[in-house]
């Protein structure tokens, strides 16, 4: 069987796949099989420290049937960012700097960050995640954050304001707890 060659970009725009002739799919050896039809590549991170992939908004926009039902698809997307985004200061500042996080800003923390960090869980643990990223790197940081919000039981994803896996009902390290921890080793 001959391979086909594609370049990495036209690879990535595939979403990864490539079938082969063992696979389920029966395709053949180097055919390329389509990316899903929803087209969702949601930005995981805010400018703000907020873990997007946790996000209620986010995760029911990955779920929409149609387009009108998309809520959010993360701070930094182009297809549906929050409503608040073009008047966000924190994301136009980061923007301005070129900087995905404000974690990863040489003048992090600066006083537009503090407002923003309170004692609502999601809210609060921008902090937390701000300082990881500015110690660990974002990628680091962000694969921490997919394995921190995936159900140990299950493998499925949760979300801010879960209490239990939503599809196993299994315990997660809920956001309270998780902030409660955070306050606590703080002072």
């Amino acid at each position: 069987m001959s391979r086909v060659q594609m370049s990495r970009r036209q690879f990535l725009a595939t979403g990864g796949a490539v079938a082969c002739a063992c696979c389920a799919c029966r395709g053949v050896y180097g055919a390329v099989v389509a990316a899903p039809a929803t087209d969702l590549q949601p930005a995981l991170v805010a400018a703000c420290g907020i873990y997007c992939g946790a996000c209620p908004a986010l995760v029911a926009s990955l779920k929409a049937k149609t387009h009108s039902d998309l809520k959010c698809l993360g701070c930094w997307s182009p297809k549906k960012p929050p409503s608040y985004a073009p008047k966000c200061a924190v994301r136009k500042c980061a923007k301005l700097k070129k900087v995905q996080s404000c974690g990863e800003c040489k003048s992090y923390p600066c006083k537009l960050l503090p407002p923003l960090f309170n004692d609502k869980p999601k809210y609060g643990l921008r902090e937390k995640y701000l300082n990881a990223v500015r110690d660990q790197g974002l990628e680091p940081w962000l694969a921490g954050q997919k394995k921190r919000w995936t159900c140990e039981k299950c493998g499925k994803s949760f979300g801010y304001g879960d209490k239990q896996c939503p599809a196993c009902g299994g315990k997660v390290l809920t956001d309270a707890e998780e902030f409660a921890e955070f306050k606590q080793k703080k002072t």
